[in-house]
């Protein structure tokens, strides 16, 4: 008789438990879709899914008003190329101007690349990678500091030389995936965008904003952020 009680009572237990497992899982679904009634959201797919064939990133631009000077594109490179945070080796570098605004400087992988044509190495020191458009460095060619003939060329005044070995820092592109890039996305906010964004196609604006320097654009930052005075002049 006591054998028949326990069996009667686990079976009541398995059901209440059963029953009541149904009924969160119901309760769940049903939470879920009411969700989805109101804000018209679905739910987002995997991650692994979300993944397409995009094609390499070929060429950087910089929204230079959106720029906040947090310097994450600098740490993002700088780790990526060396392994280590040394904004000192980031070939992406942001100029505080007057102590007052911040300029992303990029290379703008020029078209006609002054700096590639003005490599006086044969074969030459730097060269262009055609999927990617990045500047690649073969340090066994390069004059390093003995020469700074790419860093003359270059119109935007991007390039910078390793401190340690005076080679000059060029952009890879880090092989169509810029780091600076994602960098700038995850620190940007709303409703001030990221400063630097990239695509396939550099539409002619790569050459046309190549001939303003990093001290031309501090300039023209600080005359549109800052109200004129009383003589009706924008004051730096």
């Amino acid at each position: 008789m006591r054998e028949r009680d326990d069996n009667i009572s686990h079976n009541v237990l398995e059901e209440k438990t059963s029953r009541r497992s149904f009924l969160k899982r119901v309760g769940t679904a049903a939470a879920g879709v009411a969700v989805v009634a109101a804000t018209g959201a679905v739910p987002k797919p995997a991650k692994a899914a979300q993944k397409s064939a995009a094609k390499p990133v070929r060429y950087l631009f910089a929204e230079r008003q959106n720029c906040t000077g947090c310097r994450a594109c600098e740490y993002a490179c700088s780790l990526h190329h060396e392994g280590v945070v040394r904004p000192s080796m980031s070939r992406i570098h942001v100029l505080k101007y007057k102590g007052v605004v911040d300029v992303p400087v990029i290379c703008w992988h020029c078209d006609d690349s002054p700096c590639i044509n003005a490599c006086p190495t044969t074969p030459k020191a730097l060269v262009k990678d055609p999927k990617t458009n990045g500047i690649k460095l073969d340090a066994k060619l390069c004059l390093g500091a003995k020469c700074n003939k790419c860093m003359e060329a270059c119109p935007t005044q991007f390039i910078r030389r390793n401190p340690d070995n005076g080679m000059p820092l060029m952009c890879d592109m880090c092989d169509g995936d810029p780091e600076c890039i994602k960098a700038c996305n995850e620190q940007a906010g709303n409703p001030v965008g990221p400063c630097l964004i990239g695509g396939k196609n550099g539409f002619g604006v790569n050459m046309a904003y190549r001939n303003v320097t990093p001290e031309d654009a501090g300039v023209d930052l600080i005359q549109n952020m800052f109200y004129p005075n009383e003589d009706g002049e924008r004051k730096e």
